[in-house]
């Protein structure tokens, strides 16, 4: 299953085991003297409606107004299912299984809201688990920020949830729930500190990579009998307020991380690899290629894309780069997924308005190729989404 979301977004691909992850964000007071509702704006997600794809005949969805689209075939046929009453989802708060059963998260604030179909012509059922805030916070609105699907031998998925700091400080408190057997459980997974915001690559249920936090982002690992987050080992990096860790992506035993250091015209991006399971990295390439901090890897074959929405390859492991025939990349770059070294689908969403907030448009490609991206052929993804 492949997730098409926000940019800064990405899978993380294991070999032989499923893992569900996803992420919550809400306002908060950290001075409160207990966990109570406040009447805080809710913190607004960016406007984000999803495709998921790995294979071109293989599930997809997207998020529309008051449905979700699943398609079972990559995009050739679609099916809508009205969202579950009262659900307040973005794009990153749906994904589909590949044997097309839906899952739609919302939170309550206290409880994690999880709805659950079958396919698309089943009823939702619902459970509601209770979150492990930090003692002293007063939550606000609370939405999943993050919920990634990915099965078999094709990654993991993250359940988080993030809380805006009130007073006279402004931050995030996240949450991290887990499943190990493709979204019928969740488990909350606790972190090294619940401030800040996190992206996870879990290799299991207990065991992977967050990325992330306050204004000092950091990388953090824990092994399978660890019972703590403890950071990872990074030469030439150390966590600022000039520093933009991405998301990490796992590819059986290897994990990788971009991290962009500078602000600007002068930030340099950096690919780092763990084979060790996080606990140390090496640097794959000093050289500026990553413009969105987006890494697709199939073994020693790593794609990235650079500022100009270029696709860079490596087919041994970093040591060496060169640029590949790109599909028509104008529109912002979602996603890519490397399902071989030849094989490749890559998503990009447009968006505008035709007038001052009129005419308004949302829309998602997705472009396939089979031969190293000499040609590229491009998947239908109606119905698309206007308002």
């Amino acid at each position: 299953m492949k997730y098409m979301g926000a940019p800064s977004q990405q899978i993380a691909k294991v070999i032989g085991i499923t893992v569900l992850t996803a992420m919550l964000l809400a306002a908060c007071s950290s001075n409160a003297s207990s966990a109570k509702v406040t009447n805080s704006s809710k913190a607004e997600p960016s406007r984000t409606q999803a495709i998921a794809s790995r294979k071109v005949l293989e599930p997809a969805w997207r998020l529309l107004d008051k449905e979700v689209a699943v398609s079972v075939n990559g995009g050739l046929a679609w099916t809508t299912k009205a969202l579950p009453p009262g659900i307040q989802v973005e794009g990153t708060s749906v994904a589909v299984t590949e044997q097309g059963s839906i899952l739609a998260m919302d939170s309550s604030g206290s409880n994690l809201e999880i709805f659950r179909a079958s396919n698309a012509n089943s009823p939702w059922t619902h459970e509601s688990l209770p979150i492990r805030w930090p003692a002293g916070v007063a939550l606000g609105p609370t939405y999943v920020s993050n919920l990634v699907n990915v099965e078999d031998n094709y990654g993991t998925d993250a359940t988080s949830i993030s809380v805006n700091e009130g007073g006279a400080q402004t931050g995030n408190v996240t949450a991290l729930f887990v499943s190990d057997d493709g979204g019928r459980t969740f488990a909350q997974l606790d972190l090294p500190t619940n401030y800040g915001t996190y992206q996870a690559a879990m290799l299991s249920s207990s065991a992977g990579v967050i990325t992330g936090g306050n204004s000092y982002q950091g990388v953090w690992f824990r092994s399978n009998r660890g019972k703590n987050w403890e950071p990872a080992s990074i030469p030439g990096f150390a966590p600022s307020p000039y520093s933009t860790v991405g998301t990490p992506v796992a590819f059986g035993t290897q994990i990788y991380v971009p991290i962009a250091l500078g602000v600007g015209a002068n930030a340099k991006t950096t690919l780092y690899e763990s084979t060790d399971g996080g606990a140390s990295f090496k640097a794959l390439t000093t050289q500026n290629h990553v413009g969105s901090l987006i890494v697709a890897a199939n073994g020693p074959d790593i794609w990235l894309f650079n500022a100009t929405h270029e696709i860079v390859e490596s087919s041994n492991d970093g040591l060496s780069w060169t640029t590949v025939s790109s599909p028509t990349l104008a529109k912002e770059v979602a996603s890519v997924e490397l399902a071989s070294p030849s094989k490749a689908v890559v998503t990009t969403i447009n968006y505008g308005c035709t007038g001052f907030k009129t005419g308004c448009y949302y829309n998602t490609y997705q472009q396939a190729t089979t031969n190293s991206g000499k040609t590229w052929t491009e998947n239908a993804l109606s119905p698309t989404f206007n308002d």
